[in-house]
């Protein structure tokens, strides 16, 4: 009893040595247009404007480590931010500060794959370009960041924006869906889906994409141009002519990706031929993860659809 009771002492007399600091939130996103203010991360974070008086602390630790980058969410006006307030807390000692390094890690994986599933559910490359972590040094509130980090260099620079009417959806999109995905070609869908990305040009990012959709629709070895794009329009086609338009599409990218693996002619692959297969395959990724089935039953399904013919759909 005397030793439990003098331990609590020593601990409570530690407890009072130590002060509770909040720890909070800023990312500056990249490729985003004011559209995405106030679309909600979760509950814990939200996106704002944040003119560069806003964040010139945090500037100032980018601009000293890489210097200040276009492409990469600065501008000469301001930024587009997530943040978060009181995330986590850190202990305040005399001799210094103690936190877990865990916190940012954990959080930029969170705020990234947020990031992936808005690229999923509507064209556009947000990106999270540089994350913080900072506390309030001062009565006047005044940010200090203490821990960054940063992405790599952004190759693809299309325009991430939303309609009014996204907004809700983007954020039901965000709440539904987690990453990893559970089926593994569909992860491996998607992580050939965002290569397309990080490409440096448009005919490595057009092949990826390709990669992608016979990853998803490809049931075998054999006749690949017509299975894949067979199986494209049967998935995507909301009705028998919309099917027609998808299957012909389908089969000039094919045609048009043979042609440049074997000649190796980057100029057979145009920026519109990207968008459109891009297009193709969020769709489809979209699809297979609504669907909630394997890739085995998705295809066998698909196999005995017209076009036009949505069994695997609730709605349909």
């Amino acid at each position: 009893m005397l030793l439990r009771q003098s331990f609590s002492i020593r601990i409570e007399t530690w407890e009072k040595k130590v002060a509770k600091r909040n720890i909070h939130y800023i990312g500056i996103l990249a490729n985003v247009d004011r559209s995405v203010t106030g679309l909600r991360i979760n509950d814990k974070f939200t996106i704002e404007y944040k003119s560069n008086d806003d964040i010139a602390p945090f500037l100032r630790k980018i601009d000293k480590h890489y210097g200040l980058q276009k492409g990469l969410g600065i501008s000469p006006r301001g930024s587009y931010c997530v943040v978060g307030a009181d995330i986590d807390q850190f202990e305040a000692t005399p001799q210094g500060v103690a936190m877990r390094p865990s916190v940012l890690n954990k959080t930029h994986e969170l705020l990234q794959d947020r990031c992936r599933l808005l690229r999923l559910f509507k064209e556009g490359n947000v990106t999270l370009a540089y994350s913080f972590l900072y506390h309030l040094a001062d009565a006047n509130g005044e940010p200090k960041p203490f821990a960054f980090g940063r992405e790599q260099t952004i190759e693809d620079t299309t325009l991430f924006a939303l309609a009014t009417d996204e907004i809700s959806e983007a954020e039901s999109f965000m709440n539904s869906h987690h990453l990893p995905l559970a089926e593994p070609f569909l992860q491996l869908a998607l992580e050939s889906f965002e290569l397309s990305y990080e490409a440096h040009d448009a005919g490595l990012a057009f092949l990826s994409l390709m990669t992608s959709m016979e990853v998803l629709l490809n049931p075998s070895n054999h006749e690949l141009r017509y299975r894949v794009s067979r199986n494209a329009a049967t998935l995507l086609g909301q009705d028998r002519s919309e099917g027609e338009t998808i299957f012909r599409e389908m089969r000039g990218l094919y045609d048009k990706r043979s042609k440049f693996v074997h000649s190796g002619n980057r100029s057979l692959v145009m920026r519109d031929d990207v968008l459109k297969l891009r297009e193709y395959v969020r769709m489809t990724l979209k699809e297979g993860m609504g669907s909630g089935l394997s890739k085995d039953d998705l295809l066998r399904t698909l196999n005995t659809c017209g076009f036009g013919e949505r069994l695997w759909r609730t709605d349909a």
